[in-house]
Protein backbone atom coordinates (compact mmCIF):
# COMPACT_ATOMS: atom_id res chain seq x y z
CA UNK A 1 0.00 0.00 0.00
CA UNK A 2 1.37 3.33 -0.88
CA UNK A 3 1.94 6.26 0.82
CA UNK A 4 -1.67 8.07 -0.68
CA UNK A 5 -3.85 5.22 -0.19
CA UNK A 6 -3.00 4.74 3.62
CA UNK A 7 -3.28 8.52 3.79
CA UNK A 8 -6.86 8.16 2.26
CA UNK A 9 -7.50 5.00 4.53
CA UNK A 10 -6.36 7.19 7.86
CA UNK A 11 -8.79 9.94 6.38
CA UNK A 12 -11.66 7.73 6.30
CA UNK A 13 -10.96 5.92 9.22
CA UNK A 14 -10.09 9.68 10.99
CA UNK A 15 -14.00 10.75 9.26
CA UNK A 16 -15.42 7.66 11.06
CA UNK A 17 -14.31 7.87 14.05
CA UNK A 18 -15.10 11.88 13.99
CA UNK A 19 -18.76 10.70 13.12
CA UNK A 20 -18.95 7.78 15.49
CA UNK A 21 -17.85 10.00 18.16
CA UNK A 22 -20.28 12.84 17.45
CA UNK A 23 -23.06 10.34 17.31
CA UNK A 24 -22.03 9.10 20.56
CA UNK A 25 -22.13 12.78 21.97
CA UNK A 26 -25.73 13.65 20.68
CA UNK A 27 -26.97 9.88 22.18
CA UNK A 28 -25.68 10.70 25.36
CA UNK A 29 -27.00 14.54 25.68
CA UNK A 30 -30.54 13.20 24.66
CA UNK A 31 -31.04 10.24 26.89
CA UNK A 32 -32.73 11.48 30.40
CA UNK A 33 -32.69 9.78 33.78
CA UNK A 34 -36.01 9.26 35.51
CA UNK A 35 -36.79 8.34 38.62
CA UNK A 36 -40.10 7.58 39.68
CA UNK A 37 -41.55 8.96 43.41
CA UNK A 38 -45.38 7.96 44.16
CA UNK A 39 -48.53 9.48 46.21
CA UNK A 40 -50.90 7.57 47.43
CA UNK A 41 -54.17 8.80 48.84
CA UNK A 42 -56.38 6.40 50.27
CA UNK A 43 -59.15 6.52 50.93
CA UNK A 44 -60.28 9.60 49.27
CA UNK A 45 -64.22 10.36 50.56
CA UNK A 46 -66.86 11.97 49.68
CA UNK A 47 -68.41 15.01 52.09
CA UNK A 48 -71.46 16.93 51.64
CA UNK A 49 -71.03 20.13 50.14
CA UNK A 50 -71.43 23.34 52.90
CA UNK A 51 -71.79 25.91 49.94
CA UNK A 52 -74.96 25.02 47.63
CA UNK A 53 -77.54 26.52 44.71
CA UNK A 54 -81.09 26.49 45.12
CA UNK A 55 -84.01 27.75 43.34
CA UNK A 56 -84.55 31.48 43.83
CA UNK A 57 -87.84 33.72 43.59
CA UNK A 58 -87.01 34.43 39.72
CA UNK A 59 -86.30 30.42 39.39
CA UNK A 60 -89.15 29.80 36.59
CA UNK A 61 -88.21 32.74 34.40
CA UNK A 62 -84.68 32.03 34.64
CA UNK A 63 -85.11 28.65 33.99
CA UNK A 64 -83.28 27.14 36.86
CA UNK A 65 -82.30 23.74 37.72
CA UNK A 66 -79.69 22.94 40.46
CA UNK A 67 -78.05 19.55 40.59
CA UNK A 68 -79.11 16.56 42.58
CA UNK A 69 -76.74 18.06 45.10
CA UNK A 70 -76.69 21.48 45.00
CA UNK A 71 -72.89 22.04 43.54
CA UNK A 72 -73.81 22.71 39.95
CA UNK A 73 -77.10 25.03 38.69
CA UNK A 74 -78.11 25.49 34.97
CA UNK A 75 -80.48 28.72 33.51
CA UNK A 76 -82.07 27.13 30.65
CA UNK A 77 -84.68 30.50 29.85
CA UNK A 78 -82.64 33.52 30.00
CA UNK A 79 -83.20 36.16 27.83
CA UNK A 80 -83.25 39.54 26.67
CA UNK A 81 -84.12 42.41 24.53
CA UNK A 82 -82.10 44.48 22.60
CA UNK A 83 -80.82 47.70 23.82
CA UNK A 84 -82.96 46.97 27.32
CA UNK A 85 -81.71 45.69 30.68
CA UNK A 86 -83.28 41.99 31.51
CA UNK A 87 -82.87 41.90 35.17
CA UNK A 88 -82.95 38.45 36.85
CA UNK A 89 -83.28 39.53 40.54
CA UNK A 90 -83.14 36.04 41.81
CA UNK A 91 -82.06 33.45 39.87
CA UNK A 92 -81.11 31.54 42.10
CA UNK A 93 -79.59 31.51 45.94
CA UNK A 94 -76.52 30.55 47.58
CA UNK A 95 -76.93 28.69 50.50
CA UNK A 96 -73.74 28.36 53.03
CA UNK A 97 -75.37 24.94 54.91
CA UNK A 98 -72.74 24.99 57.67
CA UNK A 99 -73.60 26.22 60.88
CA UNK A 100 -70.69 27.54 62.40
CA UNK A 101 -68.03 28.21 59.75
CA UNK A 102 -67.84 31.66 56.86
CA UNK A 103 -66.93 30.31 53.73
CA UNK A 104 -64.55 32.67 51.29
CA UNK A 105 -66.65 32.50 47.98
CA UNK A 106 -64.98 33.61 43.99
CA UNK A 107 -66.67 34.26 41.10
CA UNK A 108 -65.20 33.88 37.60
CA UNK A 109 -66.42 33.46 34.04
CA UNK A 110 -64.86 30.00 32.81
CA UNK A 111 -66.30 29.95 29.16
CA UNK A 112 -67.87 32.24 27.13
CA UNK A 113 -69.02 31.65 23.25
CA UNK A 114 -71.64 32.40 21.35
CA UNK A 115 -72.48 35.88 19.40
CA UNK A 116 -70.77 37.73 22.24
CA UNK A 117 -70.19 40.73 20.28
CA UNK A 118 -73.62 41.90 20.78
CA UNK A 119 -73.64 41.47 24.47
CA UNK A 120 -73.95 45.43 26.03
CA UNK A 121 -74.06 43.97 29.18
CA UNK A 122 -73.87 40.95 30.77
CA UNK A 123 -73.29 40.87 35.44
CA UNK A 124 -73.76 38.12 37.55
CA UNK A 125 -74.11 40.16 40.83
CA UNK A 126 -74.44 39.04 44.26
CA UNK A 127 -76.89 40.36 47.46
CA UNK A 128 -76.30 39.59 50.88
CA UNK A 129 -79.11 38.03 53.11
CA UNK A 130 -79.78 41.68 54.43
CA UNK A 131 -80.39 42.71 50.44
CA UNK A 132 -76.91 44.30 50.85
CA UNK A 133 -75.29 44.59 46.89
CA UNK A 134 -71.38 42.60 48.08
CA UNK A 135 -70.38 41.76 44.66
CA UNK A 136 -69.98 42.03 41.01
CA UNK A 137 -68.82 39.53 38.03
CA UNK A 138 -68.62 41.56 34.52
CA UNK A 139 -68.70 38.43 32.47
CA UNK A 140 -68.61 40.06 29.17
CA UNK A 141 -64.89 41.89 30.52
CA UNK A 142 -64.33 38.79 32.80
CA UNK A 143 -63.02 40.04 35.68
CA UNK A 144 -62.88 38.08 39.16
CA UNK A 145 -64.65 38.89 42.23
CA UNK A 146 -64.48 37.65 45.83
CA UNK A 147 -67.03 37.60 48.69
CA UNK A 148 -67.34 35.90 52.29
CA UNK A 149 -70.46 34.19 52.78
CA UNK A 150 -71.28 33.92 56.46
CA UNK A 151 -72.49 30.34 58.31
CA UNK A 152 -76.50 29.65 57.95
CA UNK A 153 -76.52 32.25 55.07
CA UNK A 154 -78.14 32.36 51.86
CA UNK A 155 -77.62 34.94 49.30
CA UNK A 156 -79.47 35.78 46.07
CA UNK A 157 -77.64 35.77 42.68
CA UNK A 158 -79.11 38.60 40.16
CA UNK A 159 -78.52 37.91 36.34
CA UNK A 160 -78.46 41.32 34.22
CA UNK A 161 -78.86 41.51 30.45
CA UNK A 162 -78.41 43.76 27.74
CA UNK A 163 -77.85 42.85 24.07
CA UNK A 164 -76.99 45.76 21.46
CA UNK A 165 -79.72 47.60 19.65
CA UNK A 166 -78.59 45.49 16.60
CA UNK A 167 -79.13 41.75 18.14
CA UNK A 168 -80.60 39.81 16.15
CA UNK A 169 -83.57 37.77 17.70
CA UNK A 170 -81.95 34.20 16.63
CA UNK A 171 -78.32 35.36 18.74
CA UNK A 172 -76.96 33.69 21.97
CA UNK A 173 -74.68 33.33 24.32
CA UNK A 174 -73.30 30.67 26.53
CA UNK A 175 -71.68 31.39 29.90
CA UNK A 176 -69.95 29.63 32.38
CA UNK A 177 -69.66 30.83 35.76
CA UNK A 178 -67.43 29.38 38.46
CA UNK A 179 -67.99 29.60 42.07
CA UNK A 180 -65.05 28.87 43.92
CA UNK A 181 -65.57 27.65 47.83
CA UNK A 182 -62.09 27.96 49.21
CA UNK A 183 -61.05 25.10 51.40
CA UNK A 184 -63.38 23.93 54.39
CA UNK A 185 -64.05 27.55 55.72
CA UNK A 186 -62.28 30.57 57.52
CA UNK A 187 -58.69 31.21 57.23
CA UNK A 188 -57.92 28.49 54.66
Amino acid sequence: MNLESRLRLNRKLLRIFFLLLTSLLIVTASASVYNYVYMQASPISTKTAKVVFANGSDATAAGTSPGTNGTYVSFTSMSGWPNATRVYENATVIRNVDSAVDFVCQLSRGSWSGNTGYIDELYVKIYNAAGTWKATLDVKNDNTTSFTIPHGDNWRVEWRIKWSATAQSTYTVTATIMLRVTGEGTNE
